[in-house]
């Protein structure tokens, strides 16, 4: 009997084990689905810190904190632009503050947020415009805020109408007259002579008392210096020196790198090129004259030779006059150009600062060149000049 009942038993059990195992496979279907959405409505309320939850949390944050200090409306610009780099998703706002102080506060504030383990807000950075940059990192996406301060533009008047007054032309300081009774001497001598001989006649035709200075070594050097020196008039050797620049001074130049003997050799030739010498002035020689041991080497061949030196002072470093007196040559300088501009109504108004610096002064020495309008003018005014109390005297007469 006993065995009976276990058999019996045992094909109920079985029975029944197979319609469990029959709805299993649908009882796990129901639950997963409820688990899925269970997940789905966790997440979509925000639940268990994630990231989407999160990011609109801080964007929440900022908002609120903006409004808090101020920032409303068209002031709050969100989102002005969206892009990708390195992989993080950046966020343009621009926030603009109604003073400098509600941007500090909100600073401030939005410093605290770096407290969040989840945050990361960088130092503000200064923009251009006087605005604030502002960045705070959460995971794969950054918020860039452009921090301004609002700046009311100020209403623009009408401008005032100014008007201008007309310049007055200045007036020229008047020079002081010199004394009635002033008398002055006055020496001239005109350079470059030598270059032709067409006018070898008409500057004979001027009063003994103008100085020719010849250039040596030309066609018609010897020819010019020959001819005026009978006609009465003092000849000078126009000695070439070296200039500032690249100028070329002409034949004979005396240069600053020659050695001293190739100095006294130069010196020595110009000279015996001109007869009838009874001195020498520098034509061009801005370097050399300026050249203190080119001018003692010349002063020497000049003093051995009994010879004096005009300066022209072609530079106003000219150191010329200083090496003559220390080697006792009899000297002077020029004190006013003639025609540096080769028109009469030039030539004349130079001519009468000389005759009112004569009068002035004493004494000066006026230097031109040998050109036809020089020559036209001072055959016309020259005669004048003792009725303007000035005195027409050799160079030589000058020299001290």
């Amino acid at each position: 009997m006993a065995p009976s009942k276990r058999r019996g038993r045992s094909k109920g059990s079985t029975r029944s084990s197979s319609r469990d195992r029959r709805w299993l496979p649908a009882v796990w279907i129901v639950g997963a689905a409820i688990l899925v959405v269970a997940v789905l409505w966790w997440l979509g309320r925000g639940g268990g810190g994630g990231l989407r939850g999160a990011d609109q949390d801080l964007e929440a944050q900022l908002r609120e904190l903006a409004v808090r200090h101020g920032v409303t409306g068209e002031q709050l610009d969100v989102d002005r632009s969206i892009s990708k780099r390195d992989g993080v998703f950046v966020r343009s706002w621009k926030l603009v503050f109604p003073s400098s102080a509600a941007r500090e506060e909100f600073l401030a504030e939005a410093a605290i947020l770096d407290d969040r383990g989840d945050l990361q807000v960088g130092e503000p950075t200064s923009l251009t415009g006087r605005s604030t940059g502002l960045r705070i990192d959460h995971g794969i996406e950054a918020f860039e805020l452009e921090l301004a301060v609002d700046r009311p533009r100020r209403a623009m008047s009408r401008p005032t109408t100014i008007r201008v007054p007309t310049p007055t032309p200045p007036t020229p300081t008047p020079l002081p007259s010199p004394p009635p009774d002033a008398r002055g001497r006055m020496a001239i001598l005109l350079d470059d002579a030598g270059q032709q001989d067409t006018l070898i006649e008409a500057a004979g035709d001027l009063p003994d008392e103008v100085g020719i200075a010849v250039l040596p070594f030309l066609p018609y050097s010897v020819e010019t210096a020959v001819a005026l020196g009978e006609d009465g008039h003092e000849i000078w050797l126009h000695l070439p020196m070296e200039a500032v620049g690249d100028s070329d001074p002409g034949p004979g130049a005396l240069r600053v790198d020659m050695s001293d003997d190739e100095l006294r050799d130069a010196v020595h030739l110009a000279i015996n090129n001109i007869p009838n010498l009874v001195g020498v002035n520098n034509h061009m020689g801005s370097r050399a004259t300026a050249d203190l041991r080119m001018m003692t080497w010349v002063m020497q061949e000049l003093a051995a030779m009994d010879l004096s030196f005009l300066d022209s002072r072609t530079t106003a470093d000219t150191v010329a006059e200083v090496a003559a007196r220390a080697q006792g040559v009899p000297t002077g300088r020029r004190h006013v150009f003639l025609d540096n501009e080769r028109s009469p109504s030039a030539i004349r108004a130079q001519l009468d600062e000389a005759v009112y610096r004569a009068r002035m002064e004493g004494e000066i020495i006026a230097i031109g060149h040998l050109n036809e309008v020089t020559i036209s003018v001072l055959k016309t005014e020259l005669p004048k000049l003792s009725e303007r109390r000035v005195t027409l005297v050799r160079p030589t007469a000058l020299l001290h």
